[in-house]
């Protein structure tokens, strides 16, 4: 047993039970599915490079096998749900030259044959997100397709075009990236000082008509690392090095709402309306006297750390979280969940 879901008032392991071989780095749901990246080479005894499908009920998608040849940092899916992304450090998938970047047929896998843009060599693609027709693709690059756009780019989903309207130019690799609902605003987390022709360390709030900068300029930031939304898009959260994680509401000041310090650097962070939840290296919460180990969270309103103890194990610990409305999903470095052996990714099953 390598994955588990476990109920998330109580942490209990459930039914829900595929097996990963290594390290998980990117979650995503497409329809009743969840998609996994990473740098695995077997899930549940199959042969998976890298990527993989589970089903509903905890079984590999047999059909789903796209075969890319290097490490998965980030998946997202189409907005019609008939295309997957995916972006890391490979070269090929299924086997066709897909250099850093690939879209691939939500069915089966295939790569969409007339769907080619890519990013030069010795670079990589390290965040993605979807909305309103437009894939947009963070990393180290310096050129994709074949256009000189730095790090942050925005594709049309259907064709890969490069959208030439949209360069807000970080002069540093991103590394986190989500939109807001209406999908009139991306915001960017990285190693970047400037960017959308403005100074915002580490975060910044760009529109998606153009990149530039929006008058949300946040007086704390640092090295990105990762970033999330609540659903109704008022409160944005953002971690960086020093093992800090922000709580701002962008539309109404540049200040913090407050800070929460863990005792390891966050690098993962999904939340709902009420609640975050947070992955990363930490072995306690604000103190010696909360042990946390990678995993645990907080409630929106005001920063507290909640009751919720589920403890995993791992060098670095929690790469990437994702909510859906029935489940929360979590991959890693990890081995064991709560003692329990589930090695690279678990599901804790109710609503979060």
């Amino acid at each position: 047993m390598r994955a588990a879901a476990f109920g998330t008032a109580t942490g209990d392991v459930t039914g829900w039970d595929p097996s990963a071989e290594e390290a998980v780095n990117t979650v995503a749901v497409s329809g009743s599915r969840v998609l996994v990246g990473g740098a695995f080479s077997m899930l549940n005894g199959l042969p998976r490079a890298n990527a993989a499908a589970i089903r509903a009920d905890g079984s590999v998608d047999p059909a789903w096998n796209p075969g890319p040849n290097g490490i998965v940092y980030a998946l997202a899916a189409s907005d019609d749900g008939n295309a997957i992304f995916l972006g890391g450090a490979f070269t090929a998938a299924g086997g066709s030259a897909r250099s850093r970047l690939a879209a691939v047929d939500a069915t089966g896998g295939a790569v969409l044959p007339s769907w080619t843009t890519g990013i030069s060599n010795n670079n990589t693609v390290r965040a993605l997100a979807t909305s309103s027709g437009m894939l947009y693709v963070g990393g180290t690059f310096a050129r994709i397709g074949g256009r000189d756009i730095r790090k942050l780019a925005a594709l049309d989903q259907a064709t890969g075009d490069v959208q030439l309207s949209f360069a807000p130019r970080p002069d540093g690799s991103v590394k986190a990236l989500t939109v807001s609902r209406n999908g009139e605003r991306v915001y960017a987390g990285g190693l970047f000082d400037n960017i959308g022709g403005a100074p915002r360390p580490g975060v910044a709030e760009v529109r998606s008509a153009d990149g530039a900068a929006t008058s949300f300029a946040p007086t704390q930031g640092g090295d990105g690392i990762a970033i999330a939304l609540t659903p109704d898009g008022s409160r944005l959260f953002f971690s960086i090095s020093n093992n800090r994680t922000f709580a701002y509401d962008p539309g109404a000041a540049n200040t913090p709402r407050y800070i929460v310090r863990m005792g390891g650097d966050v690098q993962a962070i999904a939340a709902t309306n009420t609640e975050v939840y947070i992955g990363a290296h930490f072995r306690n919460a604000l103190d010696p006297t909360r042990p946390r180990r990678h995993l645990a969270s907080f409630l929106v309103a005001d920063g507290s750390i909640t009751d919720w103890i589920t403890n995993a194990d791992g060098v670095m610990g929690v790469w990437t979280i994702t909510i859906t409305p029935t489940a929360l999903t979590i991959g890693g470095d990890f081995d064991k969940v709560r003692g329990k052996d589930q090695r690279g990714f678990a599901r804790f099953q109710g609503t979060p």
